[in-house]
């Protein structure tokens, strides 16, 4: 049986920690599984919290050096990731397989890159983020110069992604373009993240004016913006409701967020949530609203629509391939406002796009993303043995 290293920089709460649950749990009966992380791993919650069924016996956990003072995913970003990449780039040579199941990592070897988002490179952060200098610590002075250059030095010189010899996967047909034109990677296969797709209760009663958000609280997912929006149409006559589902944390954002939550009485704030409680709140909502203008995909998105929830979404990035109809993409906050009205002034409409949408969910599936990962793999595997790639036993890990 081979051996494959699945890495993950810091398991927190999001799509990442979502694929790279699925992942494991797609390999780990056809491979020997190592998965390393810098962050520690409580499996029955991350099964709980994604719906998996990861089994911790078929998976051995190589806890990845952290930097001082890191204690989360925010912390010191990159140059923990930048640590952590050494730490894959040093142990890489011990097993069969390489595979980064967010964002790429140079393992030194040909190895597969399930590509999430674009934050590991600073110009795309600076390109696509609209919000990429809301916080001090990333607002482009001498002292964010003097930390990026500090960072690259306790990491790896990194090659361009183009020259790895890399299995590159796109999370969507819209990354798919980016990484072609800002990275030179051509033609890479697309493999939707996986989503929990389980069918609304039977006779489950629907807020008709209820909306719900899903996601991580933090600036690019734009929650104000949102809100600004859900106002318009409550000015224009239709009394709608928020329900915020994310953790408020003790970042500058949430709280600024929680703020202007507590300034509208018809904004619930949620927090994060178990997944049968989120499907609970998602099968009691009508509406789903997204904000986030550069999502890569937009797993929360495919979950809200799986779920019944009629999703309205910007007009670019991922979330478009998910919902690909133009009365439910809006690019202004105005055109949102009078997409939204038309909807609820027509029911039968709004029911009509609800019905089209569950019946297309199917393709962003556990099952299918776990077909499509292993056979990704097995095709990589088959492609380095006749390179003539070895490894040494993953005995010698430490």
């Amino acid at each position: 049986m081979k051996s494959i290293l699945v890495t993950h920089p810091w398991m927190g709460r999001g799509g990442s920690e979502a694929t790279a649950m699925w992942t494991l749990q797609a390999l780990q009966d056809d491979y020997r599984v190592f998965f390393a992380t810098a962050s520690p791993m409580d499996w029955a919650e991350m099964n709980e919290a994604y719906g998996t069924s990861v089994d911790p016996e078929k998976i051995t956990c190589l806890r990845a050096p952290k930097l001082p003072t890191v204690d989360g995913p925010s912390r010191l970003v990159a140059a923990q990731l930048r640590w952590f990449e050494r730490y894959c780039n040093r142990i890489a040579p011990d097993f069969d397989i390489c595979l980064s199941a967010y964002n790429p990592v140079d393992f030194g070897r040909p190895g597969i890159q399930l590509i999430g988002d674009f934050s590991f490179s600073e110009e795309m952060r600076k390109r696509l983020y609209i919000y990429g200098e809301s916080r001090f610590c990333h607002k482009e002075t001498s002292l964010r110069k003097a930390y990026l250059k500090a960072s690259s030095m306790v990491g790896i010189r990194q090659r361009p992604l183009r020259e790895r010899g890399d299995l590159i996967l796109a999370n969507s047909g819209w990354c798919v373009e980016q990484l072609a034109e800002h990275f030179g990677v051509d033609k890479s296969p697309v493999i939707y993240p996986p989503v929990i797709l389980p069918d609304a209760p039977a006779g489950a009663v629907r807020d008709p004016l209820g909306f719900v958000c899903l996601g991580r609280v933090v600036p690019e997912k734009e929650i104000e913006r949102m809100i600004r929006i859900l106002g318009g149409v409550r000015k224009s006559g239709f009394p709608v409701t928020l329900r915020l589902i994310g953790s408020l944390d003790d970042s500058d954002y949430s709280q600024r967020i929680g703020e202007l939550v507590f300034q509208h009485d018809w904004i619930t704030p949620e927090g994060f949530l178990t997944l049968g409680k989120k499907q609970e709140i998602l099968a009691s909502m009508t509406w789903a609203i997204h904000g986030c203008r550069i999502e890569a995909f937009g797993i929360a998105v495919a979950e809200m629509a799986s779920m019944g929830c009629l999703p309205v979404v910007p007009d670019t990035g991922g979330a478009v391939e998910i919902v690909p109809f133009s009365e439910l993409q809006y690019a202004t906050e105005e055109e949102a406002v009078t997409k939204i009205v038309a909807l609820l002034s027509d029911p039968d409409k709004a029911a009509e796009y609800r019905r089209k949408l569950a019946g297309r969910m199917d393709r962003f599936g556990p099952e299918v993303f776990m077909g499509e990962l292993r056979e990704h793999v097995l095709g990589f595997s088959g492609s380095e043995q006749l390179n003539g790639a070895t490894a040494k036993s993953p005995a010698t890990v430490g």
